[in-house]
């Protein structure tokens, strides 16, 4: 049970396991259990569950301690969480849909930060994903950040790889071998701010092309952890961005600063408590018409994690925050909201339950009415490989839907090549088996829309 609670995806898998140990557990059950029970009812959105199993864990808290009294803030903090997601499950809001953008954009490491571009029809999104031109690891022994561009071609997101047509959107090595991460582009699209070397930093669209980037002032890069997230008003006049500081609520704030007249970024002012807490707060985002602020945050009242709340400027202060309720939000971290003015179409990353990789990239979209509903056509093609990059030979591909666990197609691969179609969309596993070779499971997700996917599996000796 352990195992599926601890990774990054499918944790909820976890809950029949730690079910059952209870079950064959007597006088000497392990209390821990309820906790993780708790937890992974909590993630599977069973909070009725959670909450029970959180009030049975409880009375084994030792308080005499400050762990314990920790533990015991934690577990108060997290039914109140399943409090509110019963509420946020009975107003679920059905005038949306949230859709995981698939295998073209998410991986196995997190993806989060989109930057939409609609005119070009492009996203730019932050990962941690692998990288052949940077082998190293950061201290947390995954691969840096880097930034990465989608282009959508009908209904089908693809990398951009293309030099010429990366230096449309952003500026010349914008990866380094360090953390670099997108932010946000100015509201006339030719002022770009990013992050790297733990600040922001700014690039200007000037001549047909993306000039150098230029480190922004101190009065915003004064702290030693600024966070990669920025938000600029359509008057380019005002930022937003997080900060974590000595004059903050608690933890990561939303800070602001003003543009003066002599081009200068005044000193940043928190925005206090009606939207700052003593928790954490992410990703500010302002609407088209600066009057909306999109932002998450651990300390108001949410469903668990990081929600996403909003705010409305009136007469010059923002007023209570509003839980954007599910779908939009889930009992993990949601984060990096964009939508657009009528809160219809836009994007956001999650790492809930069921998704590609630690944290993916979903779409925020209507839904479609049952007569625009077309059948879909997934298109999955792939080689198999040894460690060395060798065609392993006489494989078999199974396909399958993961809820439910049915066989979508199976095939043998004489040359290590195959190709295999879904009809259906959401979260899908192939399983390769190949003699002398350990046999591989590899989870993505399908979207809504027909599509086409390459992948290559790496297979080892057993």
């Amino acid at each position: 049970g352990l195992s599926f609670y601890l990774s990054n995806k499918e944790r909820a898998k976890s809950i029949p396991y730690f079910e059952a140990a209870l079950e064959h557990s007597k006088e000497d059950t392990i209390p821990e259990l309820y906790y993780y029970l708790a937890r992974a009812y909590h993630l599977n959105s069973d909070f009725e569950k959670s909450k029970e199993a959180f009030y049975k864990f409880k009375p084994s808290i030792k308080q005499n301690t400050l762990a314990g009294r920790n533990l015991a803030k934690e577990t108060d903090y997290f039914i109140d969480k399943t409090e509110a997601g019963k509420k946020f499950l009975i107003s679920k809001n059905k005038s949306i849909e949230v859709t995981n953008l698939g295998i073209n954009i998410n991986s196995e490491y997190g993806e989060y930060a989109p930057v939409y571009r609609e005119d070009k029809q492009v996203l730019l999104f932050t990962s941690r994903r692998k990288n052949s031109k940077n082998s190293k690891l950061a201290t947390d022994l995954l691969p840096y950040e880097d930034i990465y561009v989608a282009k959508k071609s009908g209904n089908t997101w693809e990398l951009v790889s293309d030099e010429n047509e990366l230096a449309k959107h952003l500026p010349k090595d914008f990866n380094t071998k360090k953390h670099d991460a997108g932010i946000i582009y100015s509201s006339d699209g030719k002022r770009l701010y990013t992050y790297k070397s733990d600040k922001i930093w700014q690039s200007n669209f000037e001549n047909n092309t993306w000039t150098a980037l230029e480190l922004l002032d101190k009065t915003v890069n004064s702290s030693k952890y600024n966070i990669p997230s920025v938000s600029i008003s359509p008057d380019g006049k005002t930022l937003l961005f997080v900060s974590e500081r000595k004059d903050g609520q608690g933890g990561k704030d939303i800070y602001q600063s003003s543009l003066n007249t002599e081009g200068k970024w005044s000193e940043a002012i928190n925005l206090g408590d009606k939207i700052n807490t003593k928790y954490d707060e992410e990703s500010p985002f302002l609407s088209d018409d600066g009057k909306t602020l999109y932002f998450s945050s651990k300390g108001h009242e949410g469903i668990g994690g990081y929600d996403v709340f909003k705010s409305k400027l009136v007469n010059g202060e923002w007023s209570k925050p509003i839980n954007m309720g599910i779908p939009i939000n889930s009992p993990a971290d949601d984060v990096f909201l964009i939508i657009d003015i009528e809160e219809k179409n836009g994007f956001f990353s999650s790492s809930r339950d069921g998704g590609v990789g630690s944290m993916d990239i979903y779409s925020i979209a209507p839904p479609k009415p049952k007569e625009e509903l077309k059948e879909i056509l997934h298109n999955i093609n792939g080689i198999v490989v040894d460690e060395n990059s060798k065609q392993i030979n006489n494989s078999t591909i199974t396909l399958k839907t993961v809820a439910p666990d049915n066989v979508v197609a199976s095939t043998p691969s004489s040359d290590g090549k195959f190709n295999l179609s879904s009809t259906f969309e959401g979260n899908h596993t192939i399983t390769i088996e190949a003699s002398n070779y350990e046999a591989q499971n590899v989870r993505f997700s399908l979207p809504q829309q027909s599509s086409t996917a390459d992948l290559t599996i790496v297979m080892s000796k057993q």
